[in-house]
């Protein structure tokens, strides 16, 4: 393959070579990635510009008296962050003074608290409608862990998979660094930076190549199918379940196939490419590769 090809571990900058195979965003719990921080602090910015007027008898800009955007952030502050003042009337709410607070809030703050300011807007009565699709395509335009989803009648921030799906993946990828299989582990490191970056055919491509890559170093003869490799581990003993073996070819056949998952997922023009089936063939790929990597290595 040319070097700059799709697939191609040239592509990875040093570092990513050089580091850890990162998961991929939509895995990734307790994290939020900065393009998300960056679009939900500009709804908010856009909110309250467009709530605001210059008030001239006070030299500042002011909340015209119909806005809504600084009752939310006011009352997000006595509900969430247990602020209160004792002063009457209570302050004005400042226009400027809340632009500072989101932008510290969602973009300086624990992922939790960021997402925690955005759940209680949408929540919010008063949230207006573009307000909310603004917050909403945040989630739909970024890789992120995390979805809106309709819970009893509320919109409610829940998990896209679960901690321990994340932690098992991150497991299999360390078993392949342990292992030595450093072309599989170069795979997964694209096909975590095509799910970023929305190339969902491309992922599902690069996760087939980390399981071909760990079959090649079992057995050369693996080229262009996973059963040489699976022959040699059941003939060294380490693999002793011959319905299990079936099972494997059968799964990988069955990717690998034309009318399978392989060949429609990597065309990009194909409408049944989504994150949910790049996000499923990267842990399954991955801890299939592990599986194999540690049954070769009870070879050695």
């Amino acid at each position: 393959m040319a070097p700059g090809n799709r697939g191609d571990s040239n592509q990875l900058t040093f570092s990513q070579r050089e580091g850890e195979v990162p998961l991929p965003e939509p895995m990734r719990a307790g994290h939020i990635p900065d393009r998300f921080r960056r679009m939900a602090c500009r709804a908010f910015d856009m909110e309250i510009d467009d709530s605001m007027f210059w008030d001239r008898t006070a030299d500042k800009y002011s909340y015209r008296n119909d806005t809504h955007i600084g009752e939310i952030l006011s009352d997000y502050r006595f509900d969430v962050r247990g602020v209160y003042s004792h002063k009457i009337p209570p302050p004005v709410p400042d226009p400027g003074e809340d632009q500072k607070d989101v932008y510290q809030w969602i973009m300086k703050r624990e992922y939790h608290e960021a997402l925690t300011l955005v759940e209680y807007t949408l929540r919010h009565l008063k949230c207006r409608l573009d307000l909310r699709e603004s917050l909403l395509s945040a989630f739909d335009e970024c890789e992120i862990a995390y979805i809106v989803e309709n819970v009893g009648g509320r919109p409610t921030i829940v998990p896209r998979a679960s901690q321990e799906a994340g932690a098992a993946t991150q497991q299999a990828i360390e078993t392949l660094r342990e292992a030595g299989m450093d072309g599989a582990s170069a795979h997964l490191r694209q096909a975590a930076e095509h799910i970023n970056a929305r190339q969902y055919g491309d992922a599902v491509t690069d996760t087939i190549h980390a399981v071909e890559s760990v079959a090649r170093r079992i057995d050369p003869k693996a080229s262009r199918t996973l059963g040489p490799a699976l022959d040699s581990l059941e003939k060294a003993g380490v693999l002793n379940h011959p319905a299990l073996k079936e099972a494997f070819k059968k799964l990988y056949g069955y990717t690998n196939d034309e009318q399978g998952l392989r060949h429609p997922l990597r065309d990009k023009a194909s409408p049944d490419v989504d994150l949910d089936d790049a996000m499923f063939m990267f842990g399954a790929c991955a801890s299939f590769a592990a599986y194999l990597a540690n049954r070769h290595r009870q070879t050695g």
